[in-house]
């Protein structure tokens, strides 16, 4: 995009120099129906500008390659606009700093192989969106946006979404989540207003979850920079034993299926809970066990 590239090194899951920042796109055709069309059902204006400010820093980003702790203030003050939306409690407010903060970078950490997060993103949404949002969401614009996006991009990428791209969908995906909550009066609350739905919600991906935690875990044993690319997680893993993306990014969207047609049950029929979130476990684990083995034979 305009001359920004994604040089491949020796991290890079990619071969050639590839244009990046994409994610800008997305932006801009969100922004442009959000102030054009009346049709859909309105949301705060914080949460545009929230994208606003993550879109230009992610754009920043991909091009000059900003200090980590640049883009960590620009995701706590578009976290922070998007909480303007409801009256919380001072624990809560923090509480939702962390899975918005957490959820961005864990979107980026993702954001490795060709179609992996795009994908998931597509399918997690966009079940949340079907199951608890009126069709008038404009969310469902950016949905559509990145399901075109990965349409022309995926088994081949031609075009990467970069940092802003990736910041971009971990925020989107807060801001449905938060939007959606207070709207689930049927979720009982475990510790906190609306938790249950909150891990409802995050369930599909769980098994991403598991693996970018693993990795973190692990270059913490290893005493290594947490927040640097070093190419080590369990799908860049499983990439250069298959030796193909296309099977691994699958691989995880039909874990992905699996997860979020279990988490149907997860909540709503808690007799069936404890079967589905111990199936996950076990398959998890296997999973973490597979990884390990392979990633120390590569080591």
């Amino acid at each position: 995009m305009i001359g920004i590239k994604d040089i491949p090194n020796h991290r890079s899951a990619h071969a050639s120099a590839t244009p990046t920042a994409a994610g800008a796109c997305l932006s801009f055709i969100f922004i442009g129906f959000y102030l054009t069309d009346q049709t859909f059902a309105p949301i705060p204006v914080t949460f545009v500008l929230g994208l606003i400010l993550l879109t230009v820093i992610g754009f920043i980003d991909d091009w000059l390659e900003l200090n980590y702790k640049t883009r960590l203030v620009s995701h706590i003050l578009a976290v922070g606009m998007v909480l303007l939306w409801q009256s919380l409690s001072p624990a809560e407010y923090l509480i939702w700093f962390f899975i918005g903060v957490g959820l961005i970078n864990a979107c980026n950490f993702l954001d490795g192989l060709n179609g992996l997060l795009a994908s998931q993103w597509l399918l997690t949404t966009g079940f949340l969106l079907a199951s608890f949002a009126e069709f008038d969401s404009i969310f469902w614009i950016l949905w559509i946006s990145v399901l075109i996006y990965l349409f022309f991009n995926f088994p081949k990428s031609h075009l990467f979404m970069g940092d802003t791209g990736s910041t971009i969908l971990g925020f989107s995906y807060f801001s449905i989540i938060f939007y959606l909550a207070p709207l689930q009066n049927e979720f009982p609350s475990l510790f906190f207003s609306k938790d249950s739905f909150i891990l409802f919600a995050l369930f599909p991906l769980a098994f991403a979850w598991g693996d970018v935690a693993f990795t973190i875990i692990r270059r913490f044993i290893d005493k290594r920079s947490v927040i640097a690319s070093f190419g080590d997680y369990g799908f860049h893993h499983q990439a250069r034993f298959f030796k193909n993306q296309s099977l691994v990014t699958l691989t995880y969207l039909g874990l992905n299926g699996l997860l979020t047609f279990g988490a149907q049950f997860l909540f709503l029929n808690h007799q069936l809970m404890y079967i589905v979130c111990s199936i996950y476990l076990l398959m998890q684990t296997l999973h973490i066990i597979f990884v390990y083995k392979i990633a120390k034979k590569q080591m």
